[in-house]
């Protein structure tokens, strides 16, 4: 129960419902590498992360692999399995050493049908991933790929940031292969960019691992101002 009480979509659920969800959910351990429904790609559970990452991606007909994020603790994942549909092959893979809480999707939804205002929490977190999605699609169309890098850096900083005094440490480990998956280009691309922003200082590389020595000048990187309206402006 306290393990899913971390997790947003379960935070503000009634102690007696959560009860109930605790009853369905079983834990279980992933290492790191595993996919996660390596047997039944259409296997119906969610899954709240309790320890460890989980990375979400996909691979195209002809072996290319793209990977949409690597999620950390709390989060809750394979929502849209509560479909009956069968759902988008998202692979599912354990990132590091893993434990996962399973939620049966027969089972949750009659929990969900037992109390529906509980639905709306799933509605409110389904429109927020939404939300999300299209900002991802924006950043990747209309970005340069300095620009996308800089926000996956951002991304990943909000969901395994390790704040320090004016830095911040990406606290898992990140090779260059897996930020080439998440933007979709080669891993001597991402090394070019990589070693752009080191020696502006903005980040330190280490093996494996980053960290944002000047977050402000990321996010600038990453949202750059938008030119000035030429409203109010005499073009005479």
């Amino acid at each position: 129960m306290e393990a899913l009480r971390q997790c947003r979509l379960f935070a503000t659920w009634p102690d007696e419902r959560l009860a109930d969800l605790a009853m369905i959910a079983y834990a279980k351990f992933h290492p790191r590498g595993a996919e996660i429904f390596a047997r039944d790609p259409e296997h119906r559970e969610a899954f709240v992360i309790a320890a460890g990452e989980v990375e979400i991606g996909r691979e195209s007909v002809d072996g290319r692999r793209f990977v949409l994020s690597v999620q950390g603790p709390h989060e809750i994942l394979a929502v849209v399995r509560l479909l009956a549909a069968p759902p988008i092959h998202y692979v599912y893979r354990a990132y590091e050493d893993t434990v996962l809480l399973h939620l049966p999707c027969d089972a949750l939804t009659a929990l969900l049908d037992s109390d529906p205002i509980l639905w709306r929490d799933v509605a409110l977190l389904m429109c927020a991933r939404q939300g999300e999605s299209l900002r991802q699609l924006d950043a990747v169309r209309l970005g340069t790929l300095e620009q996308q890098l800089a926000r996956t850096l951002i991304d990943l900083s909000l969901i395994h940031g390790i704040e320090r005094p004016d830095e911040v440490e990406l606290g898992l480990r990140l090779p260059q292969e897996q930020l080439a998956a998440m933007l979709g280009i080669s891993r001597q691309s991402v090394n070019k960019l990589l070693r752009k922003l080191e020696e502006e200082a903005i980040i330190a590389l280490d093996y494996n691992r980053i960290t944002i020595l000047r977050p402000a000048a990321l996010e600038a990187l990453a949202h750059p101002k938008a030119p000035k309206s030429l409203a109010g402006f005499d073009c005479r």
